[in-house]
């Protein structure tokens, strides 16, 4: 056959080609076999997508719960040892050794003992920390540090700090 004898080819997909019978033309209802074949994929590509978006929420949620309270109870430490020294007078006042607390100390043992309870809101782990710190923030605002229990918990934090 030549390029003459060649007979042209239909303007619309849906007419059957010459010698078709008409059980294999497809009726106007129907969707064209190639858009058949891509359904299957794009449901697939769809559905992977919403599970991949699902499966990285899900772990940067839960990823950074646990790293925040890290954080913070770090920055807790990192104040109380920037406070500097606690007087202990649980054994008596001695005027000439004790000198005033500065009030940047004050700050820091407030700060320390508010990013304890942070710490501790994400992490159990934390409360201890966090109670220790409350014992001595209460000591440091009432600006009485004879409180054996508060010097108590001085040593505790120190450990907690240094376990890390």
């Amino acid at each position: 056959m030549t390029a003459l004898d060649t007979p042209p080819l239909p303007d619309d997909d849906r007419q059957a080609p010459l010698g078709d019978t008409a059980d294999s033309v497809d009726t106007p209802g129907d969707p064209a076999p190639a858009e058949r074949s891509r359904r299957p994929l794009v449901l697939a590509a769809a559905a992977g997508f919403a599970i991949g978006i699902c499966v990285t929420g899900l772990l940067w949620g839960l990823s950074g719960q646990r790293g925040g309270a890290n954080v913070d109870a770090v920055a807790a430490c990192d104040a109380f040892d920037r406070a500097g020294h606690l007087p202990d007078t649980t054994s008596g006042y001695d005027p000439a050794a004790f000198t005033r607390l500065s009030d940047d100390a004050a700050h820091r043992i407030t700060a320390a003992y508010e990013l304890a309870q942070a710490a501790a809101a994400f992490d159990g782990q934390y409360q201890p920390l966090a109670q220790s710190l409350a014992g001595v923030n209460g000591m440091v605002l009432s600006g009485r540090f004879d409180s054996r229990s508060g010097q108590d918990d001085i040593i505790r934090i120190q450990q907690l700090c240094a376990r890390g």
